[in-house]
């Protein structure tokens, strides 16, 4: 009957591992799996877990074969292997001498995964001589809904600032509302660029653009737009940093490096708005 290898950690008990099982299982009820979970160290985890790398790898295989079977497959038995996924099949293969017909490599998304990083899924296909099936367990991580929505708020408040923009340089009075209308209206063409990245970025994920922006709240004195002002580049700032860690997650570079430039421009206007205030 067929037997599979299934090499997989942090992501064991994820829904596209499952999937590929199940996909497995339909073609051959038969179908046994060995359950193989290599010693991760625990600084290298997503998450912080209880007790040292063999305890909570043996956990998280247990709860995976009872994933796993849950679903109508059949597991032959589960090990716990050395960190180094390479070393860990070498040691499963040396030790209980199974013919398998492939290995399942489940893994994190490329930003979050040093198994992917070290290309370690096609070494062990060369190595082993056995085909290869990776799976990336996205879910694990950051999913395609969750980072549309983080997009969406980020969109806009940058509509917001677009607002507050142009109110607060139209609404400006003295010298320090003059300085302030200088440096709010030259911001505008780049909240404007990252307001429509934004919008399109959301579309080409899949998504819906949400237009909900906030009605800036009116102020007077020039002091008290400043501040205004301020606190809503904190913001902004703080959401894209938590954005960026978001978008490594998913696995998106591309999405990675601009948002790292708009934060880079919005810090840049922090700090000449701070400047403007002392």
């Amino acid at each position: 009957m067929p037997r599979y290898l299934v090499l997989a950690n942090q992501t064991a008990a994820s829904p596209e591992l499952t999937s590929v099982v199940r996909e497995i299982v339909e073609k051959d009820p038969d179908t046994e799996f060995v359950l193989l979970v290599p010693a991760t160290p625990v600084e290298d985890l997503l998450d912080w877990q209880d007790g040292d790398s063999e305890t909570i790898a043996k956990r998280t295989a247990q709860t995976a074969k009872d994933h796993i079977e849950g679903m109508g497959a059949k597991v032959l038995r589960t090990e716990v292997g050395d960190a180094s996924p390479v070393k860990a099949i070498e040691d499963e293969l040396g030790r209980h001498q199974e013919n398998y017909d492939g290995i399942v490599i489940s893994t994190l998304p490329l930003q979050r995964s040093r198994w992917v990083a070290l290309d370690q899924p096609r070494r062990i296909e060369r190595r082993f001589k056995l085909p290869v099936r990776h799976v990336v367990g996205h879910s694990v991580t950051m999913t395609r809904e969750d980072l549309i929505n983080g997009l969406n708020e980020d969109l806009n408040l940058e509509l917001e600032a677009l607002l507050r923009s142009v109110y607060h340089a139209a609404a400006g009075r003295g010298m320090l509302g003059h300085e302030l209308r200088e440096l709010l209206t030259k911001e505008l063409p780049s909240e404007l660029d990252h307001a429509t990245f934004l919008a399109d970025k959301i579309v080409a994920l899949g998504g819906e653009v949400c237009i909900r922006p906030a009605v800036p709240a009116e102020l007077g004195a020039a002091r008290d737009l400043l501040q205004q002002n301020i606190a809503a580049e904190r913001k902004i700032i703080t959401n894209y940093t938590k954005r960026i860690d978001q978008a490594a997650e998913f696995g998106d570079k591309g999405l990675v490096i601009r948002l790292e430039n708009i934060l880079a421009s919005e810090t840049d206007h922090l700090e000449q708005l701070e400047r403007l205030g002392r």
